[in-house]
């Protein structure tokens, strides 16, 4: 799955990767007002669990090719968890 239906687009993950790099900046630089801050932090929060639940399905569709490929078993790394 590359693609997230939202309410009113469709998200990449490389677009979600900029958008939360350039709230990460945003938060860092300490010049938003807390409402805003609040807002721009919850925002990512959304954006880091989309980035991760791609790559945990990417890394799933990659680990079936390979044993398929490969007919044999695949050692699975430890999959970080997903927040709520």
């Amino acid at each position: 799955m590359r693609k997230k239906q939202t309410a009113d687009k469709v998200i990449v993950f490389e677009e979600a990767l900029a958008q939360l790099e350039i709230i990460v900046k945003e938060l860092e630089s300490g010049e938003l007002p807390l409402e805003e801050a609040l807002e721009k932090f919850s925002e990512g929060m959304k954006l880091s669990q989309l980035c991760l639940t791609r790559l945990n399905t990417a890394e799933r569709d990659i680990d079936k090719m390979l044993r398929e490929e490969k007919e044999t078993l695949v050692e699975y790394p430890l999959e970080l968890e997903e927040a709520d």
